[in-house]
């Protein structure tokens, strides 16, 4: 519900969760935040579904249909509220267990005799061990057999759900992260002084671009698309996706503002909305982190960490697209000095956050160590170690300081700024699929 940009999901008197579908906007951001698994989108309508104890039965009262057509009676459905119910009877004198309850969501549904690992899937998950003495890495829940051992048994989960952020959650990252680390390194340079035509016209212009881009690839991501003006017209507030929607929308004005005084050389009104600009940029880096916190499925997204590194991230993207911009737009000495400096320092930045993160930050729970090994050692790991760690980190850091013994030369600064942005783009898919890589049912 906290999560949902159009407040579709909402909770009923009687406590049921239930789904408005005529205003949902397929954005899937409900899926990665149920710890159940217990959201999906329905192939009829392309909106979200999910369970809703058979409400008009409810209101009707008639049992739910599950409860109903079980043969044995091992569903028992009533009012907790109500003392004399058979289902307040039952947990007050039998023990039970819950799934989940550390996520805080107050479960409702109460097992009785369960086994921990049916209730926990990421306990009985086993993906780095098959056999005794023999350790074989894949994906976790991968429907695919192991391709070594075609035909022997495995412990699969997820197998029906498919991950509800993918390569268009990637692609997104990126270029709003270029797109408001140019708009964050315009700023800073701008107030500084630098009125050179890569600041004044280059940056916001990369800005404005990519932050088209982001619109484009946010809306092309819906499951319904003709309804994302819904976002904006009936927000919900408690969503960073809606918040991050007016935030994307206020950069991009700004941006919009920006080369237009530069056209008709309002350079006074540019130090306004360069000042307006700095934090409006930075709050559009920073909700992401914020946004995917609300997964609350996920405990890889869980943490501040992400959102600094979102930070980290764009102002290294930012500087490097400007590095590469400076081949068609003339730059001082001074002002790509500034560039190659801020890309260097951001990426080591970068390099830390994940080094600390990923290699020696403990695990708070389970899943967060599954998903921490599959980065390290797992799937994802050649595209962390090389990728994310050494092009995004690494290397940008090391061509930039020998760049700077030749007197920062751009034909060494770009190749830096191309390492930076694939291995950005490494980090991005790595963070956006081992997130969801641990089974939650």
């Amino acid at each position: 519900m906290n999560i949902c940009p159009t407040s579709a999901l909402y909770r009923r008197p009687d406590g049921i969760v239930d789904l408005y579908g005529d205003i949902c906007i397929g954005c899937r951001a409900c899926m990665v935040a149920c710890p159940y698994d217990q959201l999906f989108i329905d192939p009829n309508t392309r909106t979200a579904e999910k369970c809703n104890f058979c409400a008009n039965r409810i209101e009707n009262e008639l049992q739910p249909a599950c409860v109903s057509v079980c043969p044995t009676e091992c569903r028992i459905f009533g009012d907790m509220d109500d003392p004399t119910s058979q289902v307040s009877q039952i947990v007050q004198r039998e023990a039970f267990m819950v799934r989940k309850p550390e996520k805080g969501t107050g479960p409702k549904v109460f097992y009785l005799g369960a086994d921990e690992s049916t209730l926990r899937p990421e306990i009985a998950a086993r993906p780095f061990q098959y056999k005794e003495g023999q350790v074989h890495l894949r994906p976790l829940g991968a429907p695919e057999p192991d391709p070594q051992r075609p035909g022997d048994p495995r412990v699969d989960y997820d197998v029906p759900h498919k991950k509800a952020w993918g390569m268009d959650l990637v692609m997104y990252l990126l270029t709003k992260g270029v797109s408001t680390g140019a708009m964050m390194i315009s700023a800073v340079l701008w107030l500084s002084g630098d009125h050179s035509a890569l600041v004044g016209f280059g940056g916001p212009f990369i800005s404005f671009l990519f932050s088209i881009l982001t619109a484009f690839v946010l809306i092309l991501d819906l499951e319904r698309p003709e309804r994302f003006l819904l976002i904006l017209t009936r927000p919900n507030w408690t969503s960073w996706m809606a918040r991050g929607a007016f935030i994307l929308t206020a950069h991009g004005a700004l941006a919009t503002f920006w080369l237009v005084s530069w056209a008709i050389g309002l350079n006074g009104l540019i130090d306004w909305i360069a000042l307006a600009a700095l934090p409006v940029a930075l709050a559009a880096t920073a909700y992401t982190g914020l946004l995917f916190a609300q997964g609350l499925a996920r405990d890889l997204w869980q943490g501040p960490h992400a959102t600094v590194d979102l930070v980290a991230q764009a102002i290294a993207e930012g500087a490097a697209v400007m590095l590469m911009t400076a081949l068609l737009i003339t730059a001082s000495a001074g002002t790509v000095r500034a560039l190659a400096l801020t890309l260097a320092w951001a990426a080591f930045a970068h390099l830390g956050l994940l080094a600390v993160e990923n290699l020696f930050a403990p695990s708070p729970t389970v899943q967060h160590e599954l998903a921490v090994r599959a980065v390290r050692y797992g799937i994802f790991k050649r595209k962390f170690w090389y990728g994310a760690l050494g092009l995004g980190g690494l290397a940008p850091f090391v061509v930039v300081w020998l760049a700077s013994l030749f007197g920062f030369t751009l034909i060494l600064l770009v190749p830096a700024a191309l390492c930076a942005l694939i291995g950005a783009l490494a980090w991005e898919y790595i963070w956006v699929e081992a997130g969801q890589a641990v089974p939650n049912s």
